[in-house]
């Protein structure tokens, strides 16, 4: 008995380690999840850290019969905002377009009605069997279990574009202008600001105010305007803040968005210069 479990102990261990979305969720890193349809599809980014997902939805044509999971799947982490470089992102092929107002409700109100949980676990179970994806049965159960403990207000969705622009479009015919972002300094540091803004600049970022905040904050936050999560996120990833939830700002301004960086912003991704 002691050694049956001893070993289911270590196979346990084994598989975490071993099975890329269990190995990610384990490191703290966010899992990347395309749900990919024939009229639309939808990008989950799961941030294990923070136990938040951002979903961004797509409408599209029917996709090119040249055009493989893979390439889909990486296409639309582009369109979304993510970096294809060494990215990995883990596929789910459906029928018909995916809706996250189902998967939303299901997060939100399968603890007042069980059969909710039920009938998900069993659609996830069979996804596999029905070769619709190539997660593993495991990493399946283990992202099954992640997101069912997040509740609806862990949920935000953006969608990307109307129809007729297909995830199988290359990053590059996406890319628009730069994306206007504000940058404060609520640190005590001297001069971070002015760092952050030469850091963002040489990424492409068109940063309109580089100032000192009106306070001294503990904690940096990452803002957006009027519904401009997708610059927020873009933002929050070039300044190293992924585990970092946005959040939308009350007041009104011509950027996208914009970040205070506060006493415990890490200015290691400025370079030296940027360290306390």
């Amino acid at each position: 008995m002691l050694a049956a479990g001893l070993g289911a102990a270590l196979a346990l261990a084994a598989a975490q380690y071993f099975f890329p979305v269990s190995r990610a969720v384990r490191a703290g890193r966010d899992v990347n999840l395309a749900v990919l349809g024939e009229r639309g599809s939808a990008l989950l980014v799961y941030h294990t850290a923070a136990g938040t997902v951002d979903a961004f939805t797509i409408s599209h044509s029917k996709p090119r019969a040249s055009a493989t999971v893979p390439q889909r799947a990486l296409a639309l982490l582009a369109l979304a905002g993510g970096t294809t470089v060494q990215a990995e992102v883990f596929s789910v092929l459906v029928s018909s377009s995916p809706d996250l107002d189902v998967i939303r409700d299901a997060l939100n109100g399968w603890r007042a009605e069980p059969r909710r949980f039920f009938s998900a676990a069993a659609w996830v179970g069979g996804l596999r069997a029905s070769g619709a994806t190539a997660i593993s049965s495991f990493d399946l159960f283990r992202l099954f279990s992640e997101l069912s403990g997040l509740g609806f207000s862990n949920f935000s969705t953006t969608e990307l574009s109307r129809q007729g622009r297909g995830p199988e479009v290359q990053a590059e015919a996406e890319a628009g202008p730069a994306i206007r972002v504000e940058v404060f300094n609520a640190s005590g540091r001297k001069d971070l600001a002015a760092l952050a803004a030469r850091h963002l600049r040489g990424l492409g970022f068109d940063v309109m105010t580089a100032a000192s905040y009106s306070k001294i904050e503990k904690h940096t936050r990452v803002l957006f305007f009027a519904g401009d999560i997708p610059a927020a996120l873009r933002l929050r990833s070039a300044l190293g803040l992924d585990a970092l939830e946005v959040r939308r700002s009350s007041q009104r301004s011509v950027a996208g968005a914009a970040v205070i960086l506060g006493e415990d912003f890490d200015g290691a991704v400025l370079g030296r210069q940027g360290r306390p």
